[in-house]
């Protein structure tokens, strides 16, 4: 995959709608090593947190010097920190997939187009290294950011449902593959309140993009009841996640209206034996 060089010129606030492209100071702490390292492929893949060990560590460091990296207004410097996520990727980082992601699909300056191709390609990869291990290990933070600020802003904003139908529908196959893990009741009964509200963000962004691609495709049927399921997933206290229940309502209501008046205006034929 090519490497397209930018430079970061801008501050990004917190309010980011793509989080994983602002700084993180505290990315050097220790604390954060399971968030980068947790969805490493590793040997035992039923307990993640003990395998392969200097990998995780390797993975690590190669994130936070790519991290410190990101901010300069040096093009080689910004430039190796593309270099160091994507071998972080290579040895099974998601989080570092997600990165790349995320920073292809929204360069932090004026000077370079977003190569949304590309966000797909790691995007895509993140959401394959995840799904490789139990559902028990996956960081819904890191998750969240991936379905939000990756693959809702590419069908939202950046997919034509003509030109890009093969990777629109790549995003939601592996989305699928993600939400039946995540509505498996073993793994739903063991949420926290704080991760239970995360999964129910999760599946507000996927079933909201797989309503807007049965809308795309014209399957008003079955639009009206991906957005009605959207709305009873009710709403888990994110705001954005929250305005798209009210959001899917909208155009539940909208859509309604068109199709059944599409119905009566339809022609009726009758067969005379």
């Amino acid at each position: 995959m090519d490497v397209y060089v930018t430079v970061q010129t801008k501050t990004v606030e917190k309010t980011s709608p793509f989080p994983l492209t602002v700084y993180d100071p505290l990315i050097n702490e220790k604390s954060n090593l399971p968030r980068l390292t947790t969805t490493l492929v590793c040997d035992d893949i039923d307990n993640p947190s003990v395998a392969l060990p200097l990998t995780s560590t390797k993975v690590q460091n190669l994130i936070q010097e790519a991290e410190q990296k990101l901010g300069a207004q040096d093009v080689q410097e910004y430039s190796q920190s593309i270099i160091l996520l994507q071998q972080a990727t290579i040895l099974g980082s998601a989080y570092a997939a997600a990165k790349l992601g995320a920073l292809y699909l929204d360069p932090q300056n004026n000077l370079t187009a977003s190569n949304y191709l590309s966000a797909v390609g790691y995007y895509s990869i993140a959401l394959k290294l995840i799904s490789m291990i139990p559902c028990k290990w996956w960081d819904l933070t890191l998750l969240f950011d991936i379905i939000s600020g990756g693959w809702y802003e590419l069908i939202c904003s950046r997919f034509d449902r003509r030109r890009d139908s093969y990777t629109w529908n790549h995003g939601i196959k592996l989305m699928k593959q993600i939400d039946k893990k995540l509505q498996d009741p073993d793994f739903i009964k063991v949420l926290s309140l704080k991760d239970t509200k995360k999964y129910r963000a999760i599946r507000i962004y996927m079933v909201f993009c797989y309503a807007l691609t049965a809308e795309a495709d014209n399957d008003y049927p079955l639009a009206l009841k991906l957005y009605q399921e959207t709305e009873r997933i009710g709403f888990c206290g994110f705001i954005l996640a929250d305005k798209l229940i009210k959001k899917a309502h909208t155009k539940y209501r909208l859509l309604e209206s068109r199709f059944v008046q599409s119905v009566k205006l339809s022609p009726v034929v009758i067969e005379i034996a």
